[in-house]
Order: structure tokens, then sequence, then C-alpha cells
């Protein structure tokens, strides 16, 4: 009987260790969120030139042109202005500016010179929002503008290099 209750007991034990509990499980969905910020970048090209004072420039103005690059999420607003340049002139504004170039030096010399947002250089580019030029494209590609660049006829100076430093802003 021992024998018996012994392999009886070792039957039951058995068939208990095969069977195993069954785990629980549980869920959870993880959402994944990426938010594209809105984000412009700008570089520009000015313009260098040659101005006769003398024969050619005496009586023609030096047309040149230089140009800003943007490049701008879909979807964004940009607006491009241009700066008073570093040697503005008396009665410079954002909206009308008076920008010179300069010989640079103690006793500087200048010259004056206008940026404009059209091919007949009527439309003079500022610092501001009202006289940027309309068509600037946000498309997450490079945009260039074309700034056209006038130094009028007429202006005299030393045989030197003269130069101006103007900031370009895209706002968006």
């Amino acid at each position: 009987m021992r024998q018996l209750v012994r392999n009886l007991t070792l039957l039951i034990v058995s068939t208990m260790a095969g069977t195993g509990s069954l785990a629980g499980t549980a869920t959870a969905t993880m959402t994944n969120t990426v938010t594209i910020a809105g984000n412009c970048s700008i570089s520009t090209l000015g313009f260098t030139t040659t101005y006769d004072p003398v024969v050619v420039n005496a009586s023609a103005n030096q047309d040149v042109t230089a140009s800003v690059t943007t490049t701008c999420t879909v979807g964004a607003s940009p607006v491009v202005t241009l700066g008073q340049g570093a040697n503005a002139n008396t009665g410079s504004t954002d909206a009308i500016p008076l920008r010179r170039l300069s010989s640079g030096g103690g006793a500087p010399s200048y010259l004056n010179y206008g940026m404009f947002s059209d091919t007949g250089r009527t439309v003079t580019w500022g610092n501001t929002a009202a006289t940027a030029p309309a068509a600037v494209s946000a498309n997450g590609s490079a945009t260039a503008l074309t700034v056209y660049a006038r130094v009028p006829s007429g202006q005299t100076g030393p045989a030197t290099t003269f130069t101006d430093a103007v900031i370009a802003t895209v706002t968006f």
C-alpha cells in the first residue's frame, strides 16, 4: 500500500509539473511624433564693379546686380529685407535707405548707391516688410532673389576701393 500511495503521489506531482501555468500579457500603443520647425537660412553675394568717374560714369549710371538666397521650410512666409548699410547718409531710414560706399580711413570719401527689387531700379529695397520684394518662395529649396544695384553717374572720389556692408535679413 505504501508503494501504491508513493506511485500515485509521483504520478500526481508529474502531471502537475507538466501542465505549467499560463503567463499574463498586457499591451500599450506608443505614439511617436515629429514636428517640423519653421526655419529659413539666408546667404548673400554682393556686387563688385569698376566705376570710372572721368569717362564712362561721368554721365552713365553703373548698374550691377547682387543676390540674396533663402531656403525656407514649406509653408513659411519669408520676408527679405536689406539694411541701410554701414555708411548710411544723414536722413537715411529703414524705409528709404540712403546707402553709401566708403573709401575707409580717417577722412573717407563716399559714393552714393541704391539697391532695388526691380530691373528698372525704381523700387528701393529697404529694411521694412513694405519695401521687401513680394515673391519669396518657401518650398524647401534654395530661392535666389536678384538685387538690382546702381551707382549713379557724376560722382567723384580718389582712386581706391570703396565698400559697404549691408545686412540681409529673412523674417519668417
